[in-house]
């Protein structure tokens, strides 16, 4: 097989692999809280990635890795899996896949401003700006879009009893509703248009939320690049010693946070498929990733990999019943376009 064809082959698994796991971890988000979810997720990847780094002889060499090159590795280890899967993940639990996903995808394009800052021989090409003005107008669409992204497809009817109870209860409160007297009140208000509701600030929350984990993605593959122009240690033992530094940080995060609401509830099931999709996602999808990086360059596999939503949204209707309009389509078509024009230009 030829190089390239094998690269091509390698980036769209890759992506494949990366859509199919964001909708794993939505799906186990209802019991899993954020914390929860990279904590398993940290330990399953630094372990697997331990195991291989031994498998392929060069356990020791792990502990000969100077700090030059260390540092930005393990920084950007805690910057991209770390809080950029956090903030990731507690955005797909409030705006769900259709949405998150798409804006946290924009990462490839920050990635190239990042580069175009730091390093000297990326040089900031105007036809590009097209492409970042593309992918700008696609993340607005999507924000625009009024769909929350929940999962409409589990709720459980509730009991006749249960239902009468609560037109009972209904009725009450309409009745004393009608006996209160609004004085110095405006007519022309709608009480039932609620501009600062809990759903539309969650709505916001989320958005931001996946616009920060973006940031810290770019941010994160940034540093990986500075890092591994440091040294000629092949990229898997790299990624084995830099696992080792997160697994005592996500322990942290974890008892720190997992706490009243935010407490998660572990059980076999919802264990075994995080670390499944741990498995799939940061160990597999990363070592076909630096494959494809190997065998074609970094444009191509950055493209395919930003293409991501075209699988995760179906995905995400399909199994989690999440809703989508016609913002959330477009908006998904314009962000993948215009990464693409940035970097195939």
């Amino acid at each position: 097989m030829e190089p390239e064809t094998l690269g091509i082959i390698a980036a769209i698994g890759n992506m494949l692999l990366s859509g199919i796991v964001t909708v794993i971890i939505k799906a186990q988000g209802k019991d899993l809280k954020p914390s929860g979810l990279l904590l398993i997720q940290t330990v399953v990847a630094s372990f697997s990635f331990l195991i291989i780094v031994a498998a392929m002889g060069d356990f020791m060499l792990m502990f000969t890795i100077g700090w030059k090159v260390l540092l930005p590795l393990v920084s950007a280890a805690l910057m991209g899996i770390v809080f950029g899967n956090l903030l990731y993940f507690a955005s797909l639990q409030l705006i769900g896949v259709s949405k998150a996903y798409p804006i946290a995808m924009t990462y490839p394009l920050l990635t190239y401003v990042l580069e175009v800052v730091f390093f000297p021989d990326v040089n900031f090409e105007w036809l590009k700006m097209l492409g970042i003005v593309i992918v700008i107008i696609g993340v607005v669409f999507i924000s625009l879009s009024k769909v929350n992204g929940e999962n409409l497809g589990n709720e459980k009817p509730l009991p006749d009893e249960t239902e009468n109870e609560l037109d009972e209860n209904k009725s009450t409160i309409d009745s004393n509703i009608d006996e209160i007297k609004f004085e110095n009140v405006d007519p022309a208000i709608d009480f039932n248009e609620q501009k600062f509701s809990p759903f539309k600030n969650k709505l916001i929350l989320g958005i931001v939320l996946s616009i920060i984990s973006a940031v810290t993605w770019a941010a994160g593959t940034t540093l990986i690049r500075y890092g591994l122009e440091q040294t000629d240690v092949n990229i898997i033992t790299l990624n084995g010693a830099r696992m080792i530094f997160l697994v005592p940080i996500t322990l942290v995060i974890f008892f720190g946070t997992n706490r009243g609401k935010n407490k998660s509830k572990f059980t076999w099931k919802n264990t075994s498929f995080v670390a499944i999709a741990a498995l799939l996602g940061l160990v597999a999808a990363n070592i076909i990733y630096l494959l494809a990086i190997e065998r074609i360059g970094s444009s191509t596999p950055s493209v395919i990999a930003a293409s991501g939503p075209l699988i995760a949204t179906p995905l995400s209707i399909l199994f989690l019943k999440e809703r989508v309009d016609w913002k959330i389509i477009l908006g998904t078509i314009l962000t993948i376009g215009g990464i693409a024009l940035i970097l195939l230009l």
